[in-house]
């Protein structure tokens, strides 16, 4: 790969789970890797290649005859800060995992939005159809810069992201008191959120199919009055599905294998509930679940917020679904993690 840039040496910045995914791809094609770059100095060497600090390579070797592949993929690094950092020590060639997938296509593992750029490409007119939609400006902005991100790789065409995930400050306010539906509740991490922020509960139900996380949900939560909390996932059936805990947060249902969760349909769940806000973050069942919702929404138009970046088409997909029930809604665009992770479709019916 670095002699295609006509280089000497291939490095992956990232010795975690993304980077060593990216040296076995490469080395499975033949591609030498030279080294890892990592931020964390205690790390010396993973699977027999060694492990160094940018600055420590850059001191002992030419960064302007290195290709740098950025091996880091979550919402937790912000890889802008990555690029500015090799470049100013000069490294020559920084290749983004978006740059990556686009060289390599073939056989890539699931990434969650990132798939071959050309799949964007393809469905640009879908995306067109999406920035008409959108209500304000700076959700036009956002989707033009996500999809040039994740066509084109290079992360500092990203605006800053927004704060109070779910509850953004320069969006229609929620209604109160809240009658909220927390599907994808986690640890209860979003409820104390609202909490913290003086929001308060007229009822509230949440829906979480790992057991260990809802054991700390229920204990974080234990003093909000009248709440459920439903040890369940939620989708377009009610059936024991396979759930994968292996991501922590990023826990998922599976067609097979995997621990044996419930799962519901909200609106067999929550009979007489009558939201008034449903937040989704339910790693890529999302249009499952509102089609499980679909009576809910319609007798009574809560406002929602949808998370949208688990899979590439769910960007255009979800919106798509949500016009399909012709419910008068409103929709905003916001990024709460960098690299596009925690996209949210926010739609806000028309009363609010």
């Amino acid at each position: 790969m670095a002699s295609e840039f006509g280089l000497d040496h291939l490095l992956i910045y990232g010795a975690r789970l993304a980077g060593r995914r990216v040296r076995d791809y490469l080395s499975a094609r033949d591609q030498r890797v030279d080294a890892f770059l990592d931020r964390d100095e205690s790390l010396h060497e993973v699977d027999g290649m060694p492990v160094y600090s940018a600055e420590r390579w850059a001191a002992s070797h030419d960064p302007a005859k290195a290709c740098v592949v950025i091996g880091v993929f979550n919402a937790h690094v912000d890889t802008q800060v990555i690029f500015d950092h090799l470049e100013a020590l000069g490294y020559s060639r920084i290749v983004s995992m978006v740059e990556f997938v686009r060289l390599y296509p073939e056989d890539q593992p699931f990434r969650y939005w990132l798939v071959d750029p050309v799949f964007y490409e393809q469905n640009a007119p879908r995306i067109a159809a999406l920035r008409d939609v959108v209500t304000d400006e700076v959700s036009k902005g956002l989707l033009d810069a996500i999809v040039r991100y994740r066509t084109q790789g290079d992360p500092r065409c990203l605006p800053p992201v927004s704060a109070r995930q779910y509850f953004p400050a320069d969006l229609p306010s929620l209604p109160v008191p809240l009658r909220f539906v927390d599907c994808g509740a986690y640890t209860g991490d979003t409820v104390q959120e609202f909490l913290d922020a003086g929001l308060c509960f007229a009822s509230l139900a949440t829906f979480e199919p790992c057991l260990d996380n809802y054991c700390h949900l229920t204990a974080q939560l234990s003093t909000v009055t009248g709440a459920i909390h439903f040890p369940c996932g939620v989708s377009d059936s009610n059936r024991v599905s396979g759930y994968d805990p292996m991501l922590g947060a990023g826990g998922h249902l599976t067609e097979s294998d995997g621990n044996p969760v419930c799962c519901v349909r909200l609106d067999d769940a929550l009979p007489g509930f009558a939201p008034n806000f449903i937040k989704m973050d339910i790693e890529g069942e999302e249009p499952a679940a509102l089609r499980g919702a679909e009576a809910m929404l319609r007798s009574h138009r809560p406002y929602l917020a949808i998370s949208i970046y688990h899979r590439a088409e769910h960007l255009w997909e979800i919106a798509e679904q949500l016009q399909g029930y012709d419910l008068g809604y409103r929709f905003y665009l916001r990024c709460h993690s960098p690299s596009t992770f925690d996209v949210v479709l926010y739609a806000v019916p028309d009363k609010q």
